[in-house]
């Protein structure tokens, strides 16, 4: 039996999809400006959105934008509560934009414009793919309600290779070599197949 063990999450995500897309948001920003997306999940039996965790992510996503004179994307998944989505709309400055649907092609722009991307700790999958691009990825905390050690890993691992670090009141940037494991693995299995 060949297994092949991946470091992050198998996507589906390209990084010529993600350039394809560069433009789809860009009529709704201040092209004068540098961008932080800002990528939410939502609550899984690890991790509440309650409004109290979130909005500390918000305070910290908002506080960098304004210290950082960027504009923030922000872009829900299909797993974000419509209550998060409204506090976003509530809780951050003009300086944000927000995307208040699930919009693929807006959550490939972001990726592709942003300077900075940040993704909410839960989701694995959102964090690989953000890898795709090469670009520092912060990791959004929400306190574990329960023992979540496959993403623990995980995030040691990521951090480990220098793809990620923990969203606190600093940007700064860093270079990794880019993560594509579904590409990666499917050329492991092509050669196996010839």
């Amino acid at each position: 039996v060949n297994v092949f063990s991946t470091k992050g999450a198998m996507h589906y995500l390209s990084r010529q999809e993600i350039d394809d897309n560069s433009d789809y948001l860009k009529n709704r920003l201040d092209t004068n400006k540098e961008y932080f997306s800002l990528i939410l999940g939502g609550p899984t039996k690890h991790y509440d959105y309650s409004d109290e965790n979130i909005l500390k992510i918000l305070d910290l996503f908002d506080d960098l934008i304004s210290k950082n004179n960027l504009q923030g994307i922000v872009i829900p998944s299909m797993r974000t509560p419509k209550n998060i989505i409204e506090l976003c709309k509530n809780k951050l400055s003009t300086n944000s934009l927000i995307i208040d649907n699930v919009d693929k092609n807006a959550y490939l722009s972001a990726l592709s414009l942003a300077k900075y991307v940040a993704v909410t700790c839960d989701s694995t999958s959102m964090i690989s793919e953000a890898a795709l691009t090469g670009k520092p990825i912060y990791v959004a905390d929400i306190p574990a309600k329960k023992n979540d050690q496959r993403i623990k890993k995980f995030k040691e691992l990521f951090t480990k290779l220098n793809i990620i670090k923990k969203l606190d009141n600093k940007l700064e940037t860093w270079h990794y070599e880019t993560l594509d494991e579904t590409n990666r693995i499917a050329k492991e299995i092509k050669k196996q197949l010839t």
